[in-house]
């Protein structure tokens, strides 16, 4: 009974992160939209900014991982992901850079189109200075 339970269980969770269809993956159907913060964009330490993103895909899309680096240094600064089974999401997180000195961040947001590695890659460069 227990097996059969386990087996049962396995078999959904292999089976609800599928693709419900057979498109071949194409990174150049999937639409990403980075609306904040805009490329170039100035902050000043200690501000807030909202890192806010649409992405769209003909067929269902596996995820995303959304990171901002300090360019100077490579320091991962923020990092999120998160497993989305949709064809359209949106995604909204909020960043503080609160270091002392003035820097030029880049925002990376990489959308996985499925579970063979397929995906699309963005990313866009803001900046923090004094005030």
């Amino acid at each position: 009974m227990k097996q059969s339970i386990l087996f049962i269980i396995i078999t959904l969770f292999i089976f609800s992160c599928q693709k419900k269809d057979t498109t071949s993956p194409d990174p150049s159907k999937v639409a990403i939209t980075i609306s904040s913060p805009a490329n170039g964009q100035v902050f000043h330490i200690g501000d807030t900014a909202l890192l806010h993103a649409t992405v769209s895909y003909p067929s269902e899309l596996h995820g995303y991982e959304m990171k901002v680096t300090d360019s100077a240094t490579g320091n991962v600064l923020f990092d999120a992901d998160e497993h989305v089974h949709d064809d359209h999401f949106d995604i909204s997180q909020s960043f503080v850079y609160a270091d002392t000195v003035a820097a030029t961040l880049k925002l990376e947001l990489s959308v996985e189109i499925d579970h063979n590695g397929n995906e699309k890659d963005t990313a866009l460069y803001f900046y923090y200075r004094k005030r």
